[in-house]
């Protein structure tokens, strides 16, 4: 069933918005009813809903951001409703919270970057964003050092054929060059993966790292990355993934491939 702009607003509505397509909304099954529709304007749809002023006016919003409950729920219900629409179109998403007063004035808006929207949309048509991020595990790689580093290798061997005083000295070097050599081994490697992953992909970016408090991880990432990737090559880039987390597990390299997102990373607009 394709849902039309038929619902009457009140001043105290305010439009939220989803993400806009080159074809009208279409119901989708959702856990809930949003009560979804699609705004015509200039040949593209934006898939909105009605919200109110209690929740998501300016100063509401920003109240409502700090209570966990509301922003989990709210994150996830935007998410979910422009994941289901990807399965079928093409979507230039919006960013959580995007509100517009009037139809008016969100007509107006989509009138001014139209041709954008639609130079955006036929690029990223028959493609997905998907991420890859690397964690790196420590203790595993300390733990087989000496078998991936060289010079570790070479410092032990002479640890054992030299006299006390000198052993205890190539120790405390060993020890000293240890978190240089960990550096070293993770950032060839990862240059390793990515130079793989990449021969799938369309394009990349590289993202900021991210905190073990925000990861939610014990492991430190030392890879966030971003690939936007044609439809016909998503099996190769799941095929090389299974690959990489085989090869690189004894080191301490945890690969974690996520997706289909909405590909913010991706959008190009002029303006």
């Amino acid at each position: 069933m394709i849902i039309t702009n038929t619902v009457n607003l009140d001043q105290n509505n305010l439009i939220y918005l989803y993400c806009l397509t080159a074809s009208p909304y279409v119901q989708i099954n959702l856990t809930e009813d949003l009560n979804i529709y699609s705004i015509e304007s200039n040949r593209l749809f934006i898939t909105v809903k009605n919200v109110s002023e209690n929740e998501f006016s300016e100063d509401n919003i920003k109240k409502n951001l700090s209570n966990e409950a509301w922003l989990d729920k709210q994150v996830r219900d935007h998410i979910s409703v422009i994941g289901k629409i990807m399965e079928t179109e093409t979507v230039l998403p919006f960013n959580f919270g995007t509100i517009y007063k009037s139809e008016e004035s969100l007509k107006q808006f989509v009138d001014k970057y139209h041709v954008d929207f639609f130079k955006t949309l036929k690029y990223l048509e028959n493609k997905e964003e998907w991420s890859v991020k690397i964690y790196c595990d420590k203790i595993k790689i300390i733990e087989n050092i000496s078998i991936l580093s060289k010079n570790i290798s070479d410092i032990e061997s002479q640890i054992i054929s030299s006299s006390p005083g000198k052993s205890y000295i190539l120790g405390k070097k060993k020890n000293e060059i240890i978190a240089k050599e960990i550096n070293d081994i993770y950032n060839s490697c990862s240059r390793q993966i990515f130079t793989k992953l990449k021969t799938v992909g369309e394009e990349y970016r590289l993202n900021t790292l991210l905190s073990n408090d925000v990861s939610g991880r014990d492991e430190d990432m030392i890879v966030n990355a971003t690939f936007l990737i044609k439809n016909e090559n998503i099996e190769n880039l799941e095929n090389i993934s299974d690959q990489l987390i085989i090869e690189y597990k004894n080191i301490g390299l945890i690969l974690e491939l996520t997706g289909p997102w909405p590909p913010y990373t991706f959008i190009k607009l002029t303006n």
